[in-house]
């Protein structure tokens, strides 16, 4: 009985003492929400941006060489990589494309030599390639799995890996996860996806927390981007053709994205409010939480158009 008094004791001591050290904190959070923070310069500095070539990957890249960033434009289908480099070059910066597939260590290694080599040190990474597919988990192949998986989440592991210590040696850097809205609400029409997108939030988390315990954190930044989704390809509009809430083009999400990324986020949920309402709605038990899958987000409506 004494030591369980003990541990109370001990826990509301612990909670008190984080309630008076967070509060300050949670309200410069909320005035940066009001007043966001400066931007930060990037001219001059270079990003790499995996699956640049396309999508929403070219649109970020276009965005940082608007602020005179120099970018190397990483895709495994080099000829819109190349094309993405020519227009990118047209704003007064470096750019350069290479053929990856950053689901390989081998390969996101011999990248790290070259760009070291041909252009110096990363200043921005953006881990932006992904796959997609629509399908229930029966209608998986293994291949689809080991390579969504691959791409979808061994990527970023990669790619940090090689280039986090270069970071590290400067104390300067920054990593940004694309995620999804799938890695933060479950997405039952593309369960291996909003899986992997889960692991994204996972690992850029676990990732912020062991630069802050190896006192990097205030020198090397991570982001991660949770957006709805982004009209990028013709399959997600075709499923998506009764969409709760309205896709996002990939113009309005890449300047969302950006100035959040300048601005040093950690997260960055688009729209703004989603990241709010999900973390909400995770209060509540799993039948309140399907009662709002059925009558606010409407997923059944979805089951009846497939």
């Amino acid at each position: 009985m004494h030591h369980r008094l003990t541990d109370i004791f001990q826990y509301l001591v612990d909670l008190t003492t984080v309630i008076v050290l967070g509060l300050p904190i949670l309200f410069r959070e909320i005035f940066s929400l009001i007043f966001p923070r400066t931007p930060k310069e990037v001219s001059g500095q270079l990003a790499l941006i995996t699956g640049g070539g396309n999508g929403l990957g070219r649109e970020i890249a276009l965005q940082l060489a608007g602020k005179g960033c120099n970018v190397i434009v990483v895709d495994v289908d080099l000829k819109s990589a190349e094309d993405t480099c020519v227009v990118l070059r047209k704003l007064n910066v470096k750019a350069h494309a290479y053929r990856v597939d950053v689901s390989s260590y081998e390969e996101v290694q011999s990248l790290a030599t070259a760009v070291y080599k041909d252009f110096g040190p990363v200043d921005l990474l953006i881990n932006n390639a992904g796959l997609i597919q629509f399908k229930f988990l029966e209608g998986n192949t293994t291949e689809d799995v080991h390579r969504m998986i691959d791409v979808n989440v061994k990527s970023h592991i990669w790619t940090t890996k090689v280039f986090l210590e270069r970071m590290i040696e400067r104390k300067r850097g920054h990593i940004v996860g694309i995620s999804s809205m799938s890695g933060m609400f479950a997405f039952p029409w593309a369960v291996v996806y909003s899986t992997s997108k889960f692991a994204v939030n996972g690992f850029m988390a676990a990732m912020r927390e062991q630069l802050r315990l190896q006192g990097h954190s205030e020198y090397i930044r991570t982001t991660t981007v949770c957006p709805y989704y982004i009209a990028t390809r013709k399959d997600i509009v075709d499923f998506l053709q009764k969409p709760r809430f309205q896709l996002l083009t990939t113009e309005h999400a890449a300047r969302v994205i950006t100035k959040g990324i300048l601005r040093n986020e950690t997260m960055i949920a688009l729209p703004r409010f989603f990241d709010l309402g999900v973390k909400f709605m995770q209060l509540f038990p799993v039948k309140v939480q399907q009662l709002v899958r059925d009558y606010m987000i409407r997923e059944y409506e979805l089951n009846q158009v497939q």
